[in-house]
């Protein structure tokens, strides 16, 4: 078996992609137990000056102790809407967006009573844009560990913030940073809003630098 497992992340950074396209297949890990900080109910988005957080916010509660597919979305502020306009926000001038944005309408005018539910939703509408099968599949059951030849990422992939140094050719030019320093790895839609069909090609490129050293 080789592969990689990860998290079921909202809205899921471009490195998480980039591993996902340099192995072609990805294990979703579906019965963990949630933890915080892992970015199963957070993402970053383009800002003016720093990667912008949005975070789905959870009903109260231990959490921790609940399998991951029985999170709780709270709804005691209009979050939904929020997220939403921060996107057009952040991303209304980019190319591409258009193309995004009726579906990114309907599922967030959808009421998710489950976090896993609208993360799995978000996945399949986002890999839609993306040439090629992403294909991802449901663990079965936890395990603690895999073969070596699987890369294991449930400690959560970041957004915002790297995990490689990034060179120029892995730059590209980001509406509201124009002559600002590129701001990297922020979350797919980052990509596929400012590169559009050109993003499978830009993950590829990544996905080689993340395994360079391997």
């Amino acid at each position: 078996m080789s592969g990689c497992i990860a998290g079921c992340q909202y809205i899921p950074s471009v490195e998480y992609f980039a591993h996902w396209s340099h192995h072609g297949h990805l294990l979703l890990e579906g019965h963990e137990h949630y933890q915080k900080r892992t970015w199963r109910n957070k993402t970053s988005i383009l800002g003016p000056d720093l990667p912008l957080h949005l975070t789905v916010p959870l009903t109260r509660g231990k959490n921790n102790q609940l399998q991951i597919q029985e999170v709780r979305i709270a709804y005691d502020s209009p979050w939904q809407k929020s997220h939403l306009q921060s996107l057009k926000t952040a991303y209304g001038k980019t190319a591409f967006f258009e193309e995004l944005l009726p579906g990114l309408e309907t599922i967030y005018q959808t009421h998710y009573e489950l976090l896993w539910n609208l993360n799995i939703d978000l996945l399949t509408y986002l890999t839609s844009f993306l040439r090629g099968i992403w294909t991802f599949e449901v663990t079965s059951s936890f395990e603690h560990s895999y073969e070596l030849t699987v890369v294991d990422l449930r400690k959560g992939v970041p957004s915002g913030v790297p995990q490689i140094e990034l060179e120029s050719s892995l730059e590209y030019s980001q509406v509201q940073r124009i002559h600002k320093k590129h701001l990297p790895n922020l979350c797919i839609l980052d990509a596929l809003c400012h590169l559009g069909p050109d993003t499978n090609d830009y993950l590829t490129r990544y996905g080689d630098k993340l395994y360079e050293k391997a």
